[in-house]
């Protein structure tokens, strides 16, 4: 087999995956180092399975859609210095190869070496005797072996030799493997990929090849003690962050050891050994938004005792909000709808109102659809629905006093038993679309941190007057109801609207329709003196159907150093009926 496709390294991806999933106890027995939490194998399948979930059921066209995939679902389910550093390699092989349509010998040979070159710059201080050897071995060995011979099997066959020798020589080079009697974890568990590796490629060439069930060596490691000199293991993984890994690495060198860290695109994860884990989530903080963070005990772990940290807080709220598909999904959201009525029958879930809005008008229909209120009943229901899966429940509703929405939340926790109604958390947000987004976005960063479910709510009930919406539109009778004189008008005229304790207030009129800019200038004004001061801004941009206008406010906004744009997404159903056409929203909150 001189050259591979991106159908075969999934499959190896895939193939790797079964296999660290079912031996991964081996590799947990001997587990010494850096600490004895016998976790290594278990780390290193949660990043394969990441990978897995997020390939399996995908078709590629290309290695470079396969590199994307890949890397993303490696950076977002890495544990473990294993894990991360497995990701490192990863980091380095697929951007090596991600133009090519086929995988020659040689290039097999040098994206190895680049995998090795990076998961060895992800690490603080990289010791012999370790994983790194055997990535190392491999890489060296398949490098030169590919300068003379073109089959890719047989470079495997040579280089997993040399990995293999790499193994066992590890606890000569680390007292530690010595006294334990075993070699390193993470170094087996490579070779196991490596072998997996192989054992597919060899299918691919031969069909009738049946893989075989490998063949386990088993370590028994002695027992002895062994002192951890740091008792937390943190990871958190870091959307958006504003540091290179250099000065993440510069920011967290002294909190502790075993750093590892690794930056994708926008994206970095972090892992540390530490006895200061809040100081370290709190450092880890001011570099992006925290996507997830883990706490573990790993002296629990040592002994078989519940290690991690796990606050388990789920989210309720209504449909105002306007959050996006992802955000719903990956956080597991529960969002009650509104339902519209029309003339000619009622709105579907996800419809673009907006675009319905001008149907509508070409239709010559001028009556407004009827918005009917969310029963308590259906709040009632989304909370014990949350209730399986968490043990609290914070419901964030829209302005109580632009909807009856929060009233609606309250009188729905009065449904439920007392022993489901002390799990329930209600905040009136005073604040619609993306600003109420912005405040459930502030919501899942503290869940994130492992915050206590007291101190969230706490904490959210002290921002919700700190967030700002600006809603520019092409009218104003949104706000001014006692001038409303339909939907469409034919004189054009555009105003700014503002949230000011829960209530829209016309601010300013507008000469034009220039939105993105006129809100840029606005938030650049008000920010100004906090940006000096270090502090950042989260924003969230909605819009009626006015996609070029949002984008122009995102890239602005991103001149403004460390601003977050969290999404984009069209309005809510009740903002796209009042504000359409041609609207701009923007939720943004200082920290």
């Amino acid at each position: 087999m001189e050259q591979i496709s991106h159908k075969e390294l999934k499959k190896m991806l895939l193939f790797s995956s079964e296999r660290i999933e079912r031996d991964k106890e081996q590799i947990n027995k001997i587990n010494v180092f850096p600490v004895p939490d016998q976790d290594t194998g278990s780390n290193l399948s949660a990043t394969l399975k990441g990978i897995k979930e997020n390939i399996a059921d995908k078709d590629f066209n290309s290695i470079s859609d396969l590199s994307d995939s890949v890397l993303d679902g490696a950076l977002t389910a890495a544990q473990g210095n294993t894990g991360i550093i497995y990701t490192g390699f990863l980091a380095g092989f697929f951007p090596c190869i991600a133009e090519d349509d086929l995988l020659t010998a040689e290039k097999m040979g040098i994206a190895f070496e680049k995998g090795y070159e990076r998961a060895k710059d992800s690490i603080q201080n990289p010791k012999e005797g370790t994983m790194l050897d055997v990535i190392k071995a491999f890489a060296l060995a398949i490098k030169e072996k590919s300068k003379e011979e073109k089959d890719i099997i047989e470079n495997f066959y040579y280089a997993i030799e040399k990995a293999n020798e790499a193994l066992i020589d590890t606890p000569n080079k680390m007292e530690v493997l010595k006294k334990a009697g075993v070699v390193d974890a993470g170094g087996l568990g490579f070779l196991m990929i490596l072998e997996t590796y192989l054992d597919t490629l060899k299918e691919q060439e031969d069909p009738f090849i049946i893989r075989k069930e490998e063949q386990k060596q088993v370590y028994r490691p002695k027992r002895f003690i062994q002192i951890l000199s740091n008792r937390y293991e943190v990871v958190a993984l870091l959307d958006d962050g504003y540091y290179e890994e250099k000065q993440v690495r510069e920011r967290l060198d002294k909190m502790g050891n075993c750093l590892d860290i690794i930056k994708i695109g926008n994206r970095t994860k972090i892992h540390i050994h530490t006895d200061d884990p809040y100081e370290v989530r709190d450092i880890i903080k001011k570099m992006g938004n925290i996507e997830s963070l883990r706490i573990e005990d790993m002296t629990k772990e040592v002994t078989g005792q519940k290690s991690v940290e796990n606050v388990s807080i789920g989210i309720v709220t209504d449909e105002r909000a306007g959050l996006n598909s992802k955000i719903i999904g990956h956080y597991d959201i529960e969002v009650i709808p509104l339902r519209i009525i029309w003339e000619e029958g009622e709105s579907v879930a996800g419809e673009n109102i907006c675009q319905r809005i001008k149907e509508a008008k070409e239709k010559g229909i001028k009556s407004c659809p009827k918005i009917e209120p969310i029963s308590p009943e259906f709040f009632m229901e989304s909370y014990k629905s949350q209730l399986q899966k968490f043990d609290d429940v914070i419901c964030i509703t829209s302005s109580s006093l632009l909807s009856d929405n929060y009233s609606s939340a309250i009188k729905g926790k009065e449904l439920l038993s007392k022993e489901e109604k002390e799990h329930i958390y209600i905040i009136d947000s005073k604040n619609i679309s993306a600003g109420q987004s912005v405040l459930i976005l502030e919501a899942i960063e503290m869940i994130a941190e492992q915050r206590k479910i007291n101190e969230i709510v706490r904490k959210l009930e002290n921002l919700v007057l700190k967030i700002n919406l600006y809603c520019l539109v092409e009218k104003n009778d949104w706000w001014n109801k006692e001038k409303k004189t339909g939907w469409f008008k034919k004189k054009k005229w555009y105003s700014l609207g503002e949230i000011k304790k829960g209530k829209i207030f016309q601010a300013e009129t507008l000469k034009n329709s220039n939105f993105s800019e006129f809100a840029f200038k606005r938030i650049e004004k008000y920010s100004k003196k906090d940006i000096l001061d270090g502090k950042r801004i989260r924003a969230v941009i909605a819009h009626g159907d006015n996609m070029e206008e949002a984008e122009k406010l995102k890239k602005l906004l991103k001149t403004i150093k460390k601003t977050d744009i969290s999404f984009i997404n069209i309005t809510d159903p009740v903002t796209s009926i009042n504000a359409c056409p041609q609207s701009l929203l923007v939720g943004w909150i200082i920290k």
